[in-house]
């Protein structure tokens, strides 16, 4: 069943405007448990599209939906999560409210109440016979289908909304993730009750009653012992001052607070300052401009609309950017791709954000970002606390300095700090140069090299001498009057004044010169000194002949990109070395060796890619967007019309692997890369449009 309702759910067609099926519902959290990140995304999608409050916090959730079936299991769910739970038992709602007869008082799961010297009353007036009659329930069942019901004889949307547990403070209910298939299919949000797997009420840590127990048994066993003691105490009362109540105290107090208390996630993420000014006075008062046409329509896909590269809010997403690199240092990856999916947004939007009222207007969005909004704006440096993190926590800094060593991910970076017990790169050196792999040793040897960034003129350089090289191996390519291509792509194409690397792709109308082109290129400018190492070498496409990678359907398969492809270390090999005097005493090495250890010149990580002409515009493009505009173009073309796209094509996912020719016609790299985007339903934007972050 969860199988099929999975299914259903992400592969249901795509609409341009948001349905409002759940919006009257609460607070919404998707459990992750037993589905991939794809899975889950496209979940969370039709929630959002059909106008549900989604919320990546489980502790603002009141509906909690997933693919468990047993409720031990949801409870545990919760608790792992940090929200502590006693199970609320199903009460016929018709019986209390035409009999007039109060609710029937439940003993509470986990309290004793005899131990704490109170009894239990019985206050119904019906006999045991009569409650337990199979009469007496037939009636009971007849008035609570005919109380369920509206005037016009349709089933409400939510009964909850007349005075139920549900939209009560505290209680949260986990449901199938068929309610939410069959709800679409249905056209409304059917109601809760067939769906639901557990229903309970928030509660404090076990811990906290535990002690209250505790200090009410030690309390009244003093209290036994000695009267004379409370004969003092009662004189000493009386000679206080009444006590003053608290207004702000309740039995509700516990759980006042968004996160478990103790929870290891407070001490990551501290919870930013929260956005109180919701008036309708204060939302007037600032002028709020149209919205974007895709905003309007409710558009979550960020490779459907623009973000340059310098937006207007680009200092507030500066600060979202350290908070998503803090919760991948943290290995969220359910919290990376909702940060992403927000700075996507917000770096598409075209104005200056002045009002909360905007954040929440815009996809993928929600009252988090709008209160980290409030806090940015609130602060006169312009920072947030949470993005603070990344520098001032000892713990995040040091496994953030390891992260940054080319090679190495998040998971390694962790398991240095906390496992090998590394606190600085010069233990990587010291206890662990070793035990790292050559590419690691190749990143940590040029730390900062690699993070110095290349200027827009070297990255042209760099290229002319590559696009030079490649003629050289392949003399007489220019026959057909353009020789081989060379498309700087990356970030250099986006229009990025300093790039981390260089990203540059090769390609040629001749399928016969672009075959193993990548090796003879590598050699060459090896063989002049321009590549001191070659990280990563691939020959992949020409290892089948540069046909297009077929789809296998196979869901533990990923495949980014089957290029052929070189990811080197380049270092210009010519300097001046007339500082180096060569005397007896200190002779002026020859070798080549010495002349690179002389070599003042700044490593650089360049990628060299060999694309065949037949799908350079998916080349072209799968190279030029950043990360999440990538992302979402190869989300969007699965879901809008079954198809598999990377840069070495697009294939069906339906028909066993069908290649789909999207270029053809296209004479140019330009025109094939428009017609791709087209093709797929996209739109057209030029790259310098593609910068989400």
């Amino acid at each position: 069943m969860a199988v099929s309702t999975t299914r259903a759910l992400t592969s249901s067609p795509i609409a341009t405007t948001p349905l409002p099926l759940f919006a009257n519902c609460p607070p919404i959290f998707v459990l992750p448990t037993r589905l991939d990140l794809e899975t889950l995304h496209s979940i969370e999608e039709e929630l959002t599209r059909h106008a549900a409050s989604l919320t990546y916090d489980i502790s603002e959730a009141r509906i909690v939906l997933g693919t468990i079936v047993q409720r031990k299991r949801a409870a545990l769910e919760l608790r792992t999560r940090g929200v502590w739970t006693e199970e609320v038992l199903p009460v016929p709602v018709a019986t209390v409210k035409e009999a007039g007869e109060p609710p029937l008082k439940r003993r509470r799961i986990g309290l004793d109440f005899k131990e704490a010297g109170q009894e239990i009353l019985d206050l119904r007036t019906e006999s045991e016979s009569e409650r337990g009659s199979p009469k007496e329930k037939l009636r009971r069942l007849s008035r609570s289908s005919k109380s369920t019901e509206t005037d016009d004889g349709q089933e409400p949307i939510f009964q909850e909304q007349k005075n139920t547990d549900l939209f009560q403070e505290g209680h949260i209910k986990v449901l199938k993730l068929e309610w939410v298939a069959q709800s679409i299919k249905a056209g409304k949000a059917l109601p809760l009750d067939p769906f639901v797997i557990y229903h309970g009420k928030i509660t404090a840590r076990p811990e906290d009653l535990q002690t209250s127990k505790a200090k009410l048994k030690t309390t009244t066993s003093t209290l036994h012992q000695s009267e004379s003691i409370i004969t003092r105490a009662i004189q000493d009362a009386a000679s206080q001052p009444a006590a003053v109540p608290n207004p702000y105290s309740s039995k509700f107090g516990p759980r006042r607070s968004k996160q478990p208390q103790g929870s290891q996630a407070s001490q990551s993420h501290p919870p930013p300052t929260l956005y109180r000014q919701t008036t309708s006075e204060h939302d007037q008062s600032i002028p709020i401009p149209p919205a974007p046409e895709w905003v309007k329509d409710g558009v979550l896909y960020a490779c459907m609309h623009s973000a340059p590269s310098h937006p207007p809010n680009e200092q507030f997403i500066n600060q979202l950017v350290k908070i998503r690199t803090v919760r991948e240092l943290t290995l969220d990856q359910i919290g990376v791709r909702a940060y992403s999916t927000s700075i996507a947004a917000i770096a598409a939007y075209p104005y200056e954000i002045r009002s909360p009222v905007e954040i929440l207007s815009l996809p993928g969005c929600d009252a988090k970002i709008a209160n980290l909004f409030m806090e940015y704006r609130n602060n006169a440096d312009g920072t947030l606390e949470a993005a603070a993190v990344l520098d001032k926590d000892p713990a995040i800094s040091i496994i953030y300095q390891f992260y940054r060593i080319w090679g190495v991910g998040a998971k390694t970076a962790r398991e240095f700090y906390y496992q090998r017990q590394w606190r600085d790169l010069e233990d990587l050196i010291e206890h662990g140069w070793n035990s790292l792999s050559r590419v690691q040793q190749i990143g940590l040897k040029f730390y900062d090299e690699f993070l110095a960034g290349i200027p827009r003129s070297e990255v042209t350089d760099i290229a002319k001498i590559i696009h030079k090289h490649a003629h050289l191996v392949r003399p007489g390519c220019d026959y057909d009057g353009q020789g081989i291509e060379c498309i700087v792509v990356g970030g250099y194409r986006r229009g990025k004044e300093v790039s981390g690397d260089i990203d540059l792709l090769l390609s040629h109308r001749d399928e016969r010169v672009t075959k193993n082109l990548i090796i003879d290129i590598v050699s060459s400018l090896e063989n002049e000194g321009w590549i001191t190492h070659t990280l990563v070498l691939h020959m992949t496409t020409s290892s089948r002949e540069q046909q297009t990678l077929p789809f296998r359907g196979d869901p533990g398969a990923h495949h980014f990109d089957s290029l052929d492809k070189a990811l080197v270390v380049w270092q210009d090999p010519y300097f001046d070395d007339k500082s180096v005097t060569n005397t007896a005493e200190n002779p002026v090495e020859d070798t080549e060796q010495a002349k690179r250890r002389r070599n003042p010149n700044p490593h650089r990580r360049v990628d060299i890619i060999i694309s065949p002409w037949r799908t350079v515009g998916c080349a072209v493009l799968g190279w030029s967007g950043d990360t999440t505009f990538e992302r979402d173009l190869r989300r969007y073309a699965k879901k809008a019309h079954g198809w598999k796209f990377d840069s070495s094509g697009v294939r069906e996912r339906t028909s066993g692997g069908n290649v789909i020719d999207l270029e053809k016609g296209g004479t140019t790299w330009e025109e094939r890369e428009r017609l791709v985007m087209e093709g797929l339903g996209v739109g057209w934007r030029p790259a310098s449009e593609r910068c989400t972050r």
